[in-house]
């Protein structure tokens, strides 16, 4: 394997030697740039920058007790300042109070020139304070100092004026927004509510909150749907044994014999009146629907009625009983008196039968109408009981949108009374606020040119320009100067090296006058160095004021 090279050692000695070689053109790279640095320095324009600080002062009422309208942030605001400024109206405005572009050298310059000059040397800088408190610096640049300090107060005004319009437009756009939002709320909150009222009056009855009341009463149509039925049956039944009975009677009637007429008159012996037997059965029945029904029952009260008439029927009967005396009759036969007898009993019997079949005919009518009338309510009741749930949804919907619709506008009346506080605020300047700070001042110095960074920018150049010449030409020079060069090139050890030989008389004044003059050269360089240093300093008007008190030709540098 071949071996590997060792790396070059970095020796000082050569560099230094290569410096001093060729140091002419270091000389002459850090003059140059040492008298153009100087000379930006003296030729370029003074601009300078006057500049105010303005505080943005808080509310006097703490947010805690007046909800602020809108949450712009400073920064924000200030923009919004800043491009009304920097429009032409106020643009204009700030040229003519402050004089700026008025000398002869602008004669030329157009009104949108100007205009635009001033747009690009005007600054807006926002600061955030430590506690809260917020400021912002407004400041121009331009050649002539007075005027620009005119113009910087100029501004400061401005936007002081137009800080109270936009805050008074704000509070008092979004009071006019509240206001119509809260009419258009209010309109769309009364039409929910005449809605949910038409809704509730159109349903009443079948509303969710009734549906307790709809299913008891369903219950007890239900209880009396079965009573009726039951005496529907009851009465149906009877009606059946009246008619059975009477069915009996006219076989009697018509097929009778003396063995019937004996054991009928048998039987009459001890049989009470038919109009006694049904008061008695009636009383029986009215003392079981006591003990089922209460005495507002209309059955029951029926029922009371036909036991009272009754009892006065049966009263007149033994009324004229009493009061009969025999009459004299046609004498007839024995068969006759018997078959007349017999006929007459049987008959009374019909009769009362019958009149107690019309009373039960009777009693299944009422009962079929009512059993009617509890059917069509008891379907009332069901229908509304079934169409509970969607009653139930659509009423949600509607109290959803009445409840959406009232929190909106409950939270705009709460802004509108917020928007009329803070309406009220602004007007007696309890609101936000911009006060001047510090007021602007004539500047001294100017901003531009930067002579201590051209003086580093002077110096770095000159070092950089010289330092690189000296590098490069030592980068194409491919002559061969240490013995190191030769061995690395030949591959063969150098044994000795003979030393440069002057002639006593020549070489040696050009070494000196080389020598001499690449001092003189290097104090010349220092000199401007210092000279440039002063004018870092010092300032540039300063040492032409000084120097043109000497030279008049400096004056023409002073502005």
């Amino acid at each position: 394997m071949p071996e590997e090279e060792a790396p070059k050692s970095i020796k000082v000695d050569y560099y230094i030697e290569l410096v001093l070689r060729r140091r002419w053109l270091l000389i002459v790279s850090f003059c140059l740039a040492m008298i153009g640095g100087m000379f930006v320095s003296v030729t370029t324009p003074r601009i300078y920058s006057a500049d105010t600080l303005i505080l943005i002062e808080p509310k006097s009422i703490p947010d805690k007790y007046v909800e602020p309208l809108s949450e712009v942030p400073v920064e924000q605001r200030v923009n919004t300042i800043t491009q009304q400024v920097k429009s032409r109206n106020y643009l204009e405005r700030i040229i003519k109070e402050a004089g700026l572009y008025a000398g002869p050298e602008y004669k030329n310059m157009l009104l949108e020139e100007k205009i635009e000059a001033v747009r690009k040397n005007i600054n807006v800088e926002v600061t955030r304070g430590r506690k809260g408190t917020d400021s912002f610096r407004i400041s121009f640049n331009g050649k002539e100092p007075e005027k620009i300090t005119k113009a910087v107060s100029t501004l400061a005004s401005f936007f002081i004026d137009e800080s109270i319009k936009v805050m008074e437009a704000e509070v008092i756009g979004a009071s006019v927004f509240l206001q119509e939002e809260l009419k258009i709320k209010a309109e769309r909150l009364i039409s929910v509510e005449e809605a949910l009222k038409e809704y509730r009056m159109k349903y009443m009855g079948g509303l969710p909150e009734q549906l307790a009341s709809n299913l008891s009463m369903l219950e007890g149509l239900r209880k009396q749907m079965g009573d009726k039925q039951e005496g529907l049956r009851d009465e149906k039944m009877r009606m059946i044994q009246l008619e059975a009975q009477m069915t009996e009677l006219r076989r009697d009637i018509e097929n009778y014999t003396p063995e019937a007429l004996a054991m009928e008159e048998a039987s009459l012996a001890v049989r009470e009146p038919e109009n006694a037997v049904k008061l008695r059965q009636l009383k029986e029945q009215y003392a079981q629907m006591t003990a089922r029904y209460t005495e507002k029952h209309p059955d029951l009260a029926k029922m009371k009625k036909m036991v009272a008439d009754l009892e006065e029927t049966v009263a007149k009967e033994e009324s004229q009983k009493t009061d009969e005396s025999p009459v004299a009759a046609k004498p007839k036969t024995r068969s006759d008196l018997i078959a007349d007898k017999y006929k007459a009993l049987k008959e009374e019997q019909l009769k009362g039968i019958k009149t107690q079949y019309e009373e039960s005919k009777n009693a299944i009518k009422i009962l079929e109408e009512d059993i009617v009338k509890i059917v069509n309510r008891s379907v009332v009741y069901e229908k509304r009981v079934e169409e509970t749930p969607k009653r139930e949804q659509e009423l949600m919907t509607l109290r959803r949108d009445y409840d959406t619709i009232k929190d909106s506008y409950n939270s705009l009346m709460e802004r509108k009374l917020d928007a009329d506080i803070a309406v009220s605020m602004e007007r007696k300047s309890k609101g936000e606020r911009f006060r001047i700070l510090d007021m602007a001042k004539v500047p001294q110095k100017p901003v531009s040119p930067d002579v201590k960074k051209l003086l580093l920018m002077s110096v770095a150049a000159g070092i950089g320009l010289g330092g690189g010449l000296i590098f490069l030409l030592d980068l194409l020079d491919t002559s061969l100067r240490r013995p190191e060069d030769i061995e690395s090139l030949l591959k063969i050890p150098v044994l000795a090296t003979i030393p440069n030989v002057y002639y006593r008389s020549v070489d040696k004044l050009k070494q000196r006058l080389d020598q001499g003059l690449s001092l003189f050269f290097v104090l010349i360089d220092f000199m401007l160095l210092g000279m440039f240093a002063i004018l870092a300093a010092k300032g540039t008007e300063y040492v032409m004021g000084k120097l043109s008190k000497y030279v008049p030709f400096f004056s023409t540098f002073v502005n």
